[in-house]
């Protein structure tokens, strides 16, 4: 292996000289405990050895045990440098019985399903190789994890963590219980000589370190980075994916099936300033919930990246004592993680948009100066103009939607006057819209513009005209609607059970099959299209009617094109009261029901113009918490419309442009609304005439909108 000047045989990469070394350590003493300092490329190392032994020593099953965040990060390591197949091992007990049996070289499991596993794993998998990636997660032998780990059988493995021993030199001997158990042979006798305790059995301290380290030399490797500096790139960028709770999953989902719903409208035609401004709302609330689900409903507490945020500070702040600096996008996240830090005992400075330029410097020089001060929390604010080389690594919370400021955050410790190697750690939410913005900031930047320039001083940052364009394309999917040549590509009806037998030629579909496909076609287009603004659909003699909150040139456009097939005719409630009232006599007298959203749901629909004030408002609120007060206030003022429209028993929200006639020409004389709700609209007209207010006024006026949509019936 030292031979191969960095080369590896099935490995796609070189390899630094440290690097080669610890390959020829793992794969040369077959059981071994790798210790390297984080960022020294110890997954590197174990899948070069793996591949190593593949190629010499016979080995065709690899299982990796790590945490459940870093599966997906295994796996991608393994294809990008060895092209093995890998088999992630999740989901239910039945399905992870078919994952075990694969064929794929290498399984990946993470600690808490080995507990429930340890069977079928042993009948089924039978590894040749274990690899424990962050073992120090059965550093305490007496867990039952601890324990089923050490139930595994296998020829070789690898034990990988960066902190051997954290507390106490009982986290050493658990370790190597895996590795050899003969090399500090019984507890017992482990404790008499290497510990110094009192009458009682008190640890006072340690002894014979000499004679530990001698015995340990043969199976265990430590370089930390001033040992290999020379070697190290100047800057190692790591990717960290963290899975979602199921709180987070339900509001990330919600946000995105809200985000759809829009795209699909802007493929038809140019969104409203007001759907904009929700499009926007909805990814910034998908984002948050990547983050935490907390940012999102203020309630929730801890997230899964704040669990690996103090993982990561513990290895490089507690046990390596380098200083770190952590950016996320959302100023409550910083909050966050600032209590998560505190409770660990770590000093740390805040800087945020509030902060004053003035006090900015103060904050830099206590982080640079005061050893007591290993973290620095950031918003975007300190992306630009900080210098903050006292960190050695540093934390992406989030993934910015421009490449631009991500690269900005970086270069806040990767700049020059930086003496040692730098470490980057990105988080991004497994299998989540983070996920798809981190590819589309990594692999096509050139979609992005910066939106951000060099003297901002805000928390957030807006979306890009092109990011928009490109986000709604990968939201939308495909169009809805009929496409040219269906009828000839429809597949036949099933057949009934009194049909002819297999052999016999199928009888071709009657006009009426035909027909009910088709309406089923055309159901599932406009349900695609229109979404929660239908209402109900009926029909009869082969045409459908449908029942919208309103009608428009967009919608009356759809139902032409679905008309080439089935006759479909739209119509707003008003119009449906009034053909009702015509009785027998009505066209719809003698129909089917295909759809009633009241009915779907089980109980009463919620009124709908009462439903878009309660979502505009929703939204605002996500907009006002990211201090995005504009775009805020004209769902503010869209929200109040529809609610005064329900109020007054209108079918449609008011026209802007009328709402000050309507509301003392028609709503305060007759009643529908009284002064002070007359009053609430017309501010918030006021503002929106404006186009800005000052935040707290927005502020003001979302929590006076939120109390008048809660009172309405």
């Amino acid at each position: 292996i030292l031979a191969t000047g960095g080369r590896l045989p099935g490995v796609r990469t070189t390899l630094y000289p440290y690097q080669i070394e610890g390959v020829a350590f793992l794969a040369g003493t077959g059981r071994a405990l790798l210790a390297d300092d984080m960022g020294l490329g110890k997954t590197l190392q174990a899948i070069g050895a793996a591949a190593w032994l593949r190629q010499h020593e016979g080995v065709r099953r690899v299982l990796i045990i790590c945490p459940a965040s870093l599966k997906h990060q295994w796996a991608r390591e393994i294809e990008r440098f060895t092209g093995l197949e890998t088999q992630i091992i999740q989901g239910p007990v039945a399905e992870r019985g078919v994952q075990y049996r694969s064929d794929a070289a290498c399984h990946i499991v993470n600690y808490e399903l080995i507990l429930r596993d340890l069977a079928v794993l042993n009948e089924t998998l039978c590894p040749d190789l274990v690899i424990m990636d962050e073992a120090q997660r059965i550093k305490n032998w007496r867990t039952r994890i601890a324990a089923a780990v050490k139930r595994i059988p296998s020829r070789y493995a690898f034990v990988l963590t960066g902190t051997p021993l954290e507390n106490r030199l009982e986290d050493l001997y658990s370790l190597m219980q895996v590795v050899d158990p003969q090399v500090l042979g019984p507890l017992w006798r482990y404790l008499v000589d290497f510990h110094v305790t009192d009458d009682r059995g008190k640890v006072l301290g340690y002894r014979n370190l000499s004679v530990l380290r001698k015995r340990l030399a043969p199976v265990m490797l430590r370089r930390d980075r001033r040992l290999v500096r020379e070697q190290l790139p100047e800057r190692i960028v790591q990717r960290l994916d963290v899975v979602l709770t199921p709180r987070q999953r339900e509001l990330h989902d919600t946000a995105m099936s809200a985000a759809g719903r829009l795209a699909q409208i802007a493929r038809r035609r140019p969104l409203t300033p007001s759907e904009q401004n929700r499009l926007l709302a909805a990814l910034q609330q998908a984002r948050m919930a990547c983050n935490a689900a907390g940012l999102v409903d203020k309630e929730t507490r801890g997230a899964p990246k704040l669990d690996e945020l103090a993982d990561i500070l513990s290895e490089v702040c507690l046990q390596s004592g380098l200083k770190a600096v952590v950016f996320s996008q959302w100023e409550r996240m910083t909050q966050m993680a600032e209590a998560r830090i505190a409770r660990m005992g770590l000093g740390c400075v805040r800087l945020h948009g509030g902060v004053p330029t003035a006090k900015r410097g103060e904050l830099m020089d206590r982080f640079r100066e005061d050893d007591s001060v290993q973290v620095f929390l950031s918003t975007d604010a300190g992306g630009v103009g900080l210098n903050l080389q006292s960190g050695a690594v540093l934390v992406n919370l989030d993934v910015p939607w421009n490449p631009a400021v991500l690269e900005q955050r970086n270069a806040r410790i990767h700049r020059l006057g930086q003496t040692r190697t730098v470490q980057i750690i990105t988080m991004v939410a497994a299998d989540s819209y983070e996920a798809q913005v981190f590819a589309l900031v990594r692999n096509k930047q050139d979609l992005f513009d910066n939106v951000v320039n060099e003297d901002a001083t805000e928390d957030v940052i807006g979306v890009s005209k092109r990011l928009l364009e490109t986000l709604v394309e990968n939201l939308a999917g495909p169009v809805a609607g009929v496409e040219p040549g269906a009828e000839e590509t429809e597949a036949a009806p099933v057949e009934s059970p009194e049909a002819q037998p297999a052999a016999a030629t199928a009888p071709a579909p009657t006009a009426a099959d035909t027909t009910t496909l088709a309406i089923r076609n055309c159901i599932e287009a406009l349900q695609q299209a229109l979404g929660p603004r239908i209402e109900r659909i009926f029909g009869s003699g082969g045409g459908l009617v449908a029942v919208l909150d309103r009608v428009d040139s967009e919608a009356d456009r759809l139902a032409e094109q679905l008309s080439a097939r089935v006759p479909v005719a739209l119509i707003d409630r008003l119009a449906l009261r009034g053909l009702q009232r015509l009785g027998g006599g009505s066209p719809l007298a003698e129909t089917q029901t295909y759809f009633d959203a009241a009915a779907a749901t089980g109980q009463a629909a919620e009124p709908l113009l009462r439903r878009q004030a309660r979502e505009k408002l929703t939204a605002a609120r996500l907009l006002v918490d990211q201090q995005l007060f504009d775009s805020a206030l004209e769902l503010v003022f869209a929200a109040l419309l529809s609610a005064a429209a329900h109020k007054a028993g209108l079918a449609a929200p008011l026209n802007r442009a009328e709402v000050g006639v309507w509301a003392y020409g028609e709503a305060l004389p007759r009643g529908l609304l009284d002064q002070r709700q007359v009053g609430l609209l017309m501010r918030a007209f006021s503002f929106a005439q404006g186009g800005a207010a000052p935040a707290t006024l927005v502020s003001g006026l979302l929590e006076d909108a939120a109390r008048f949509v809660e009172s309405l019936p």
